[in-house]
């Protein structure tokens, strides 16, 4: 098992065995705090992207993460078959995702569906609607 397959298992466990209001403080307390588990959340993100599924499309993601440290920005930016993240505010996203820490991390990590975030009003979207269903389109999650 690889250094980021461990981490994600302890991520995993750690939002399955810890509530949500406590879930941010818990990560807090791990080597790299909020920003290490972020990154880790973002690069798992990439390497579930399908070429296939974007084929001749693109879009930029932008995730507006609200966490007690301030607003935490990260996006992700498809084009010509390539996936990438970043840390900070893309200057022409298509989409902003707006979600709280603790429900990023449970989404992060298979265990909370964009869909469901979004219907229970966990995660706010502001650009183009349908830009938000290419998230669970062009990337292969795990089954929650």
């Amino acid at each position: 098992m690889s250094v980021q397959q461990e981490q994600v298992t302890e991520l995993i466990e750690l939002v399955e065995s810890v509530p949500p209001k406590q879930l941010e403080a818990a990560v807090a307390e791990r080597e790299g705090g909020l920003d290490a588990a972020l990154t880790l959340v973002f690069e798992l993100l990439v390497s579930e992207f399908n070429p296939a599924k974007a084929a001749g499309q693109k879009g930029v993601f932008q995730f507006d993460i609200a966490s007690t440290e301030g607003q935490k920005l990260h996006y992700v930016h498809v084009e010509n078959g390539a996936c990438r993240t970043d840390k900070g505010r893309h200057e022409s996203p298509d989409i902003t995702i707006g979600i709280k820490f603790p429900d990023m991390m449970a989404m992060g990590v298979g265990k909370l569906p964009g869909a469901k975030a979004f219907l229970t009003g966990k995660l706010k979207l502001r650009g183009s609607p349908l830009m938000g269903t290419k998230l669970g389109e062009w990337f292969d999650h795990p089954e929650v």
